[in-house]
């Protein structure tokens, strides 16, 4: 046998029996840790004693209670080996049965000393620690009456557990012939030799992982290596249940009743505490707890004040279910005791899935909190679960809920109305909802876009309250909260620059929190809605970033969908695909997700706008459950899926969901143009079916509705009012909304107004105008991405070139160009319908200046007024925009290419989206758009 980092003691136990062979005797006491190789030393000493013709005779204690209950066990256990002499047999038979101690002790030594007359004897008693004191008295004796016999008295002992007698070890001590050996834990070096013994050439990350695993004990490094083979590469983590973990087991059992409660305890724990939170939990005295310790550390189980990893899962393992989840139960309720952190305190709880003790809720919501703290959302919610589950109190466990729908919803807005809302909504219904928790019930509500349950909440708790108290008025105006700058029912809006500049600072100075997410979502629609979708988009850029640092999936959907939404009323609608699309991917739980309605409805708008049908057709096809259409994001979705009917000419199921919506925003009042404006939608259907007079009367209330100011609502209204007018009518009106959209930000309803002033324009046989806006118009499509629908415009513009090149030069000016940049610039918006004011503001010029820059085009071409420009004056291509964008060539470029060449290079643009399936399309969606409406 080959041992490892044990040379010197294996030398001086080699002199030792020489010296007993001698006649010499002596008495050698072994100290090491459990597992550090004190029985295989003893086994060895015994070969070669009987090797060298000695008699050995062997015996060991127990950690149980039965060798130590029984006087003069052990030496009942020197005679059960092989070749023990009768005579000795028959004297030591005798002693077992006298009841004087100290006459045994020396019958014992007279009968060992004749045997050693006629042969050497060694004695090797294991684990002296667990011996009985009679056992160990009669040794004792024997050690000190054998200095000149042939008697060699061997023992092994773990120091960290000290006999009955204390007194014992320290007389074995005193002993002058004492040879006193201690086995230590291996070294990293004695690691790597082991290893070596089973692979040629181990890994030094293998000998530092084994190291580390095992702390060098040597039981635990052979049980590992017969584990995990003799692998070269490092250790990977040992099995349940595996040779390591038994060894771990072994290990801890054999070192008694007090090592193996101790470090349960430890295990359980898991983190460094004092001996008195120990010793508590593991119901132990001082003393026992302060052994357990020591023995734990020389055992190398220990790493630094906790158990080793491993070591800690092992014995974790092999407990039964109901004794983990009472561990963890005590050692909640001993650190408390203790004032330990309400986190420690939680840790237990939840590992023991129970919290009985009344103290235990007030300690997860604290815990909760703290965690909340550091942005750990999924442990605050696993406290806040337990602790609603645990709750006897309504009220508190109604709070508790309520709490946690908040904090569910960085994760899972879904899952924050499903799973958190239901037991204070059925408590509501049952009565059983204090006042104290009614507020926010409603305010969860209507975060989530529930107007009418948060209603009934708002009634039941004008019955139990004064309806007149200030709160409650204040709650009332809060309706609907996710858009606090709506009103409850129709009629004209307030000034909304107050509004606005409350919004933003509302942006600027709040931080992040469950509590002001929804008013900070409310005030990124409310400047969405107010023209400002800009100023929304760099606010929601940041709250998006921060929401993806601090790991809130459900706030990423939030935000995310509102970057969409302000992405796309600026015509920007690759980034608006984007933005929805990633909204749509951080959402844990899509099926029946209320929310799913917003980021969806965008891609439909996305999709519809950028005249990819088929794209918007598997958008609308996607499953939504009947839920959605009781909620606010239901009204979303709805017009949406009208708008994508509309333009598949299906008209009459377009003008269906455009109804539906306005009835919806009727009943939870939310009728208002700036949130919903189904009139200018219904109205387009209208015009399609003929309906004149009805969409008239819809674009004239809508017009009443949105007031004075409102530069995108007023200029889509003002659009549809000119299709219901007479032709000679629109251009003036759809120049109106041209004005009202500049303002706006909205380039795609901007690109649909000015294609329907040069559509005007044709009809007037103004062929001019209606190029030049139809350039304008190609532009500005084509920078929003929309590529189906700017090849159908560019070949429209071919046309129009086509039937009017040949009459470029009948105008009695001839040619333009001996006109100067700056004129043509001046020549090409006075030719579009700009009015000299709004060409000053889009030339950044005095009016004056424009006014003289026109008096010199009109008589360098020989005209006479505005009307009478040439179609070929054409401007830079982004003087049109309402925000700048990149140049391009194209028609309304001055270096742009020929018609043709503009159509061919839409027709070969790899990237362009397949031309509109119209009515294939709308047949495909036909049926869901129906059902869904039903």
């Amino acid at each position: 046998m080959e041992f490892i980092e044990r040379g010197p003691q294996i030398g001086r136990l080699r002199t030792a029996l020489r010296e007993c062979a001698a006649g010499r005797g002596g008495i050698v006491l072994v100290d090491g840790a459990v597992g550090c190789g004190k029985s295989e030393i003893l086994g060895w000493v015994a070969e070669q004693a009987t090797a060298g013709g000695a008699i050995s005779l062997s015996a060991a204690g127990s950690a149980g209670s039965a060798t130590r209950a029984r006087p003069l066990a052990i030496l009942g256990q020197f005679l059960d080996g092989p070749g023990v002499p009768t005579r000795l047999a028959l004297a030591v038979n005798r002693l077992v049965e006298d009841e004087d101690g100290a006459r045994a002790a020396r019958r014992f030594t007279t009968a060992i000393h004749e045997v050693a007359l006629r042969r050497p004897v060694v004695l090797s008693l294991d684990d002296v620690q667990h011996a009985d004191d009679a056992s160990v008295r009669c040794l004792l004796h024997l050690a000190r009456h054998s200095g000149r016999a042939r008697v060699l008295v061997l023992l092994a002992r773990s120091p960290h557990f000290a006999p009955t007698d204390p007194q014992l070890p320290t007389e074995f001590l005193r002993q002058p012939e004492l040879e006193h050996l201690h086995l230590a834990p291996l070294s990293p070096t004695g690691v790597a030799e082991l290893l070596a013994a089973a692979a040629d050439a181990p890994d030094p990350r293998r000998t530092q992982r084994y190291h580390e695993l095992t702390g060098g004990n040597p039981l635990l490094l052979r049980a590992l290596i017969a584990e995990q083979g003799s692998a070269t590469s490092a250790a990977a983590e040992p099995a349940p249940g595996g040779p390591y973990g038994q060894a771990v087991l072994a290990c801890l059992r054999r070192g008694g009743t007090g090592m193996w409660r101790v470090a349960k305890a430890a295990a359980v724990l898991d983190v460094g505490v004092s001996a008195e939170v120990l010793r508590r939990l593991a119901d132990t005295t001082a003393l026992a707890t302060a052994q357990a310790l020591g023995a734990l550390s020389s055992a190398g189980l220990l790493e630094g004040d906790r158990l080793r990893r491993a070591a800690r899962a092992a014995l974790l393992d092999s407990l039964d279910p109901t004794e983990h989840s009472g561990l963890h139960r005590r050692a909640a309720t001993v650190l408390r005791r203790q004032g330990a952190p309400a986190a420690r305190i939680a840790d237990h709880l939840l590992a023991a899935r129970e919290a009985p003790e009344p103290w235990a809720v007030d300690v997860l919501r604290e815990a909760a909190e703290e965690a909340l703290d550091g942005d750990r959302a999924r442990r605050a919610i696993a406290c806040l679960e337990l602790a609603a589950e645990q709750c006897r109190d309504p009220a508190a466990r109604a709070e508790t809920h309520l709490r946690l729908a908040e904090v569910t919803g960085r994760l899972n807005p879904h899952a924050a109305e499903q799973r958190c809302l239901g037991e204070p909504l059925t408590a509501l219904a049952l009565g059983d909802l204090p006042e104290s928790s009614m507020t926010a019930l409603a305010h969860q509500l209507l975060s989530h876009g529930r107007l009418d349950a948060a209603r009934r909440v708002l009634g039941r708790l004008k019955e139990q309250s004064d309806p007149r108290a200030e709160w409650i008025e204040q709650l009332e105006s809060d309706l609907p909260l996710p858009w606090l700058h709506h009103p409850q029912s129709a009629g004209p809006l307030p000034d909304p620059v107050e509004g606005i500049e409350a919004a933003e600072r509302l942006l600027r100075v709040s931080g992040l929190t469950d509590v002001t997410v929804s008013p900070l979502v409310s005030a990124l629609h409310l400047l969405i809605d107010r023209d400002r979708a800009s100023r929304a988009e760099a606010h929601a850029q940041a709250l998006l970033a921060e929401s993806i640092r601090r790991e809130a999936p459900g706030w990423q959907a939030l935000f995310g969908s509102a970057c969409a939404q302000a992405a796309l009323r600026q015509g920007r609608l690759p980034e608006a695909e984007q933005y929805a699309r990633q909204a749509m991917a951080v959402l844990p739980e899509r099926a029946g997700s209320l929310f799913l309605g917003g980021p969806l409805a965008s891609l439909i708008c996305i999709y519809t706008e950028m005249g990819d049908f088929e794209a918007a057709a598997r958008q609308v096809n996607q499953p939504v459950g009947k839920d959605l259409f009781t909620g606010l994001h239901g009204l979303a979705y709805l017009r949406a899926r009208g708008r994508f009917l509309l333009a598949t000419d299906r008209v009459r199921a377009a003008l269906a969901d455009f109804l539906q919506v306005a009835w919806l925003a009727h009943g939870w009042g939310v009728d208002q143009p700036f949130f919903v404006p189904w009139r200018t939608d219904a109205a387009e259907a209208l015009l399609r079916l003929d309906e004149t007079d009805r969409a008239r009367d819809l674009v004239a209330e809508q017009l009443r509705l949105c007031g004075p100011g409102g530069g995108r609502i007023r200029g889509t209204t003002l659009r549809l009012r000119a299709m219901t007018v007479d032709i000679a009518d629109r251009p003036a009106l759809l120049s109106r909304a041209v004005e009202a959209l500049r303002r706006s930000e909205d380039t795609l309803e901007l690109a649909r107004t000015l294609e329907a002033l040069a559509e005007s324009y044709q009809a007037l046989a103004e062929p001019v105008r209606a190029a030049t806006l139809q350039s304008r118009v190609w532009h500005l499509t084509r920078d929003c991405g929309a590529r189906p629908r700017t090849r159908t415009i560019a070949h429209a513009y071919a046309d129009l070139r086509e039937a009017n090149t040949a009459g470029a030069g009948a105008y009695p000016g001839g040619e333009s160009g001996n006109l100067s940049e700056s004129e043509r610039r001046v020549a090409a918006l006075a030719a579009s319908g700009y009015s000299n004011r709004g060409i000053a503001e889009e030339l950044f010029i005095t009016v004056s200046t424009v006014e003289q820059h026109l008096t010199r085009v009109y008589r360098k071409l020989d005209i006479k007024n505005r009307r009478q420009l040439p179609v070929h004056l054409r401007s830079h291509p982004d003087w049109c925009r309402p925000t700048p964008g990149p140049r391009g060539a194209g028609p309304g470029a001055t270096d742009g290419p020929r018609t043709a060449g503009l159509v061919a290079a839409a027709d070969s643009d790899p990237h362009r989206q397949a031309q509109c399936p119209g009515e294939q399309a709308a047949v495909q969606v036909a049926g869901t758009a129906e059902g869904s409406r039903r």
